[in-house]
């Protein structure tokens, strides 16, 4: 028998090759293409209830079970407004949890110990506490989009930024995917410090406001060696927020507590130094910085 020639050995390869490859290439592409998302029935059927139009999100990491979204309504945002939370769970019990309301007063609620980085939607918050928790914040229009994960590990805060600007209504079907690129987190600086006035009987006078989201204003600046006057008050529940911890002296910091949500408190002092100085709660989950110029 006359062996076959070398050829058609080398052209079946090259043909098994190639079908193998669109074999897979389908597979991931049909994997990947963008989809109706799985939970935007789900979110329509809350929709009524709510006075804003609730949003979901395009991108979410493969792991989580978007059919199987839980969706809480409550009265439970930071100044009490109505809020949305949509929380995404994978098999092994990882959670990401997306909240949405529209904040009664945006300026006042802060979300307190982050940075400010640009997004699609321009600036927004970043919160990262070691590997264990991310918060993401942007406003989208008059609402306010809360993108917080309990480990970094399961989603990398650039996911978390991703996850922030693709969100968009239920109610368009949104497509979902789990192709992501990478976005670059830009940091942008901080603002400015707010500058005290000083009122017509020579003294710096300022409201000190703390908030669930942190203290309004966060940062501030005073002059050297000019009375100044602060009260201090709380807005919606706080917890450990309602003691403060204030450098009126660096050496010998005051700490003013407030006892109900109604309450207030007036510290009257004369900066000695200038510099800046961190005031916080008493278990400095709330920070602010005092500026003060010569």
């Amino acid at each position: 028998m006359r062996p076959r020639p070398r050829w058609w050995v080398l052209l079946g390869a090259i043909l098994a090759i190639a079908l193998l490859a669109t074999a897979v290439t389908w597979r991931v592409n049909s994997k990947a293409a963008p989809r109706e998302a799985p939970e935007a029935a789900k979110v329509l059927a809350v929709q009524a209830s709510m006075p804003f139009q609730v949003l979901i999100p395009a991108y979410l990491p493969r792991d989580f079970d978007r059919a199987g979204v839980e969706i809480k309504v409550s009265e439970s945002g930071p100044g009490g407004e109505p809020m949305t939370q949509l929380a995404y769970r994978t098999r092994r019990g990882a959670t990401l949890f997306v909240r949405q309301w529209v904040p009664a007063n945006p300026d006042m609620e802060i979300l307190s110990g982050s940075r400010p980085i640009q997004t699609k939607w321009g600036k927004g918050w970043l919160l990262t506490q070691g590997t264990s928790m991310a918060a993401v914040w942007v406003d989208i229009g008059p609402l306010r989009v809360s993108v917080y994960s309990p480990s970094l590990k399961v989603v990398p805060r650039e996911h978390l930024v991703k996850i922030a600007e693709t969100m968009g209504p239920a109610s368009n079907r949104q497509v979902f995917s789990f192709v992501v690129e990478k976005p670059v987190i830009t940091n942008l600086p901080p603002p400015p410090p707010y500058e005290v006035k000083t009122n017509e009987q020579g003294v710096q006078e300022l409201t000190l406001v703390v908030t669930p989201g942190g203290y309004s204003p966060m940062r501030f600046a005073v002059r050297k060696g000019i009375p100044v006057k602060l009260t201090f008050r709380a807005l919606g529940q706080v917890g450990c927020g309602n003691e403060l911890v204030f450098p009126a002296d660096p050496q010998n910091p005051v700490e003013l507590v407030l006892a109900s949500e109604q309450d207030k408190q007036v510290l009257e002092f004369t900066p000695p130094q200038a510099g800046e100085f961190h005031f916080h709660c008493a278990h400095l989950m709330y920070r602010g910085i005092m500026t003060v110029r010569e």
